[in-house]
Formats: C-alpha cells, sequence, structure tokens
C-alpha cells in the first residue's frame, strides 16, 4: 500500500510506502522545572509536527531525564505523562523515585515510545507533563543539575 503525499509538504504526487517515515521533528531542554503540587505542570519538554495526512500515524520517542523528588515526605513519588494538544495520551511513569523515605531521590531517565494515531493535518503538540504522584508537601523536578531531556516525532506513512 502506498500513500500520496500533496499539499502542505510542497511535494505532489509522491508515493511513500506505508510504513515510511515522512519527517522527523525533534525537540531538548536542559532547563530544571520544580512544582510542589499533585497536578500535572508542564517539564518545558515539547515539540510540534503538522502530519501530512490523516491516515499517518505519530512515533513519539521521549527520554525524560533528571528526575527529583525532594526530601521531606516519605510518600512521595513523581508521575510524568505524554500528552497529545490537551489530551492524555501515555502515562510513562506514575512512581518514580519512590522510595517510601524522606530522602531526597535523583534518578536518570524514564523513556518511551508511543505510536499515535492523531488523524489530523492540523499541527499537533506533543509535550511532558509532571506531578507529585502523593503529596504536595514536597516538591519534584525534571532537568535537575540541567540535564538533557529529548522528544523526537516521526511522521509515519499510514
Amino acid at each position: 500500500m502506498t500513500t500520496t503525499i500533496t499539499g502542505a509538504t510542497g511535494i505532489d504526487n509522491i508515493k511513500a510506502a506505508t510504513g515510511a517515515v515522512l519527517q522527523v521533528v525533534t525537540s531538548t531542554t536542559a532547563v530544571r522545572v520544580a512544582s510542589s503540587t499533585t497536578s500535572y505542570t508542564d517539564s518545558g519538554l515539547s515539540a510540534s509536527i503538522t502530519p501530512s495526512s490523516t491516515s499517518s500515524k505519530i512515533l513519539v520517542l521521549v527520554n525524560q531525564n533528571g528526575l527529583h523528588k525532594n526530601a521531606g515526605h516519605a510518600q512521595n513519588a513523581i508521575s510524568i505523562a505524554l500528552m497529545r494538544d490537551a489530551t492524555q495520551v501515555s502515562l510513562l511513569a506514575a512512581y518514580a523515585a519512590f522510595t517510601n523515605t524522606a530522602t531526597p531521590l535523583s534518578i536518570g531517565t524514564v523513556s518511551t515510545s508511543y505510536l499515535d494515531s492523531p488523524s489530523t493535518t492540523s499541527a499537533t503538540v506533543y509535550k511532558t507533563t509532571f506531578a507529585n504522584t502523593i503529596t504536595s508537601s514536597v516538591y519534584a523536578a525534571v532537568q535537575q543539575d540541567t540535564q538533557m531531556s529529548t522528544i523526537t516525532l516521526m511522521e509515519i506513512a499510514g
């Protein structure tokens, strides 16, 4: 099966085999973001892609680095979610850095690969958000000590 690519890509009447990579977008950040809430907060990691066809899939690759839970409360951990625009599409971690102690803890990477079917040709933003999983009495952070986080979006012909 092939897909005809037309319109916004500037390429007309070229056929791409199903499964072919049509475009790749990547974004990084090393800016530390901290939060003292159990509500999800933007991590600062996001990328936008405009699919060329409604049948395209978007392969999302995320490496969220520098997760840190602060000292002060034994029942604290970090949750990280992948969002498509305002919709949560995947939960990367629900209890990252949980130790059941009040000791602060930094961990390296939470990663995921997620194949999405957004069914649109409009610009679509993928991002990660994070929250304290259990309590808001202390803070959680991402990109702690300026560790680099990365998101890569790949449009796959449908």
